[in-house]
């Protein structure tokens, strides 16, 4: 079954493409003629001159601030570099996990705050990581980079889940369900 690309979809695509001449945008028309008026105005968008004097709105000054502020954010995560594999290898025999759980882990489909003090302690010093750095990282939205697959609609990202749910999902101990989940420390 083909899903039917959205008008943001066809946007994306066409501001995207290498060339917004002619023949690109009547392709894009002949395509998709029901988002005609949105790619005439972005057409024109795309194509309008701008004078190196000319001066921002405010509007188009908030939004650069905003883009750069997202976009500084986005680095100050980076202080978390991904671990190597042999980093998540030694993280899972540390935990006494399945490489799975440190997958899910790193994947932000696991609940950061789910996760004890002591196991992010853990964590971090096998990520070579400083807590904050570690918490910042795990926090974010879900992550599928170690999986792509071919689908006919956009994947969506479920609800973040417990670290104890992903352990015993994965056929942990209880013990070391306990040692992990548990807040003594």
């Amino acid at each position: 079954m083909n899903s039917v690309p959205t008008e943001e979809d066809v946007l994306d695509a066409f501001a995207a493409e290498p060339n917004h001449d002619a023949a690109t945008f009547q392709r894009y028309l002949k395509e998709y003629p029901q988002f005609a008026v949105a790619l005439v105005d972005l057409s024109r968008e795309l194509s309008r001159e701008i004078a190196e004097d000319e001066t921002l709105s405010e509007r188009e000054i908030a939004w650069i601030e905003k883009a750069t502020r997202e976009y500084s954010e986005g680095w100050a995560s980076a202080a978390f570099a991904a671990p190597t594999l042999e980093q998540r290898r030694a993280a899972a025999k540390e935990l006494r996990v399945p490489r799975q759980v440190i997958t899910a882990i790193l994947e932000c489909k696991v609940a950061v705050e789910t996760i004890s003090r002591r196991t992010r302690r853990r964590l971090a010093l096998q990520f070579n990581a400083t807590v904050d750095g570690l918490v910042q990282a795990l926090s974010g939205p879900q992550l599928s980079a170690s999986r792509s697959y071919k689908a006919d609609v956009s994947p969506s990202t479920g609800e973040k889940v417990s670290l104890e749910q992903v352990l015993r999902e994965a056929g942990v101990s209880e013990d070391v369900i306990a040692d992990l989940v548990s807040e003594d420390d």
